[in-house]
């Protein structure tokens, strides 16, 4: 009987951090390589403190990226990341905006759309960045895609506003960009910036949604090759170190139609 109780008592907390976690999609996670739990998830009363810990972050006003830091800090737990992202952090600092969706004209008689990424980041990142960055966004139903260009600077006169127009992929899942990065003590040329992508839809009418990311690399870390996909960036890394993907909010339009 007792042994009973112990496994409907653990059945009960590993669901309730699952609903915590937002979902058994959501709460899957790995042990971050080289990693030393100070909290064990092989008892009850491991599994009690971390829910403990997810409280107290909670208390404070801690929001989710709160709640993966202190994860990953006592339990080495990472959760995974939409898009492919596996188990790669993300990097404090830095700010990837929901995309904006906006109607702008009708050609031939269907809607033509745009969506806009924005990044900013609000701390100039410590190690050297001698390789890419990528700025990527991407839907889940495939579109038309018609022009696309980057806009990126630094926070100073440093580094003046930089624009191109060539994509390291562009299909009917979207965008992304590889930028070469320029840094000094003080500034970088991707301290801040935005992608835009115009499009149509490609079909029926159906609802859209919409999500960007930036992946960030330093040290001899870099982007080989970058490629978008309707679940996110699939991203040639040159090292398995050094490197973090920040992802915004999805935004979801409806009434997309080809």
């Amino acid at each position: 009987m007792r042994r009973r109780a112990q496994t409907a008592a653990l059945a009960a907390l590993v669901t309730l951090a699952l609903l915590l976690f937002g979902g058994p999609t959501a709460a899957r996670a790995q042990q971050a390589a080289g990693c030393e739990p100070d909290i064990s998830l092989d008892t009850e009363s491991g599994l009690g403190t971390l829910l403990t810990l997810i409280d107290q972050v909670r208390a404070r006003g801690g929001g989710d990226a709160e709640v993966d830091r202190a994860l990953a800090q006592r339990a080495c737990l990472v959760r995974p990341l939409a898009g492919g992202g596996g188990g790669i952090p993300h990097v404090d600092g830095l700010t990837v905006a929901a995309p904006d969706l906006y109607t702008i004209a009708v050609v031939d008689g269907v809607d033509r759309w745009v969506a806009i990424t924005d990044w900013s980041f609000t701390t100039l990142p410590a190690a050297p960045m001698t390789g890419n960055q990528a700025v990527a966004t991407w839907f889940d139903v495939p579109v038309n895609p018609v022009l696309q260009v980057v806009h990126h600077s630094g926070l100073t006169s440093q580094y003046p506003n930089t624009s191109s127009e060539e994509a390291a992929d562009v299909n009917e899942h979207g965008v992304g960009f590889l930028i070469a990065p320029q840094k000094s003590a003080t500034d970088m040329n991707v301290a801040t910036g935005r992608s835009a992508l115009v499009f149509e839809g490609s079909g029926p009418c159906t609802e859209l949604t919409a999500r960007a990311a930036f992946a960030h690399t330093w040290n001899d870390t870099s982007i080989g090759s970058l490629g978008i996909t309707s679940t996110g960036p699939a991203i040639g890394w040159t090292d398995t170190v050094d490197r973090a993907v920040n992802y915004s909010s999805p935004t979801r339009v409806s009434g997309v139609c080809g």
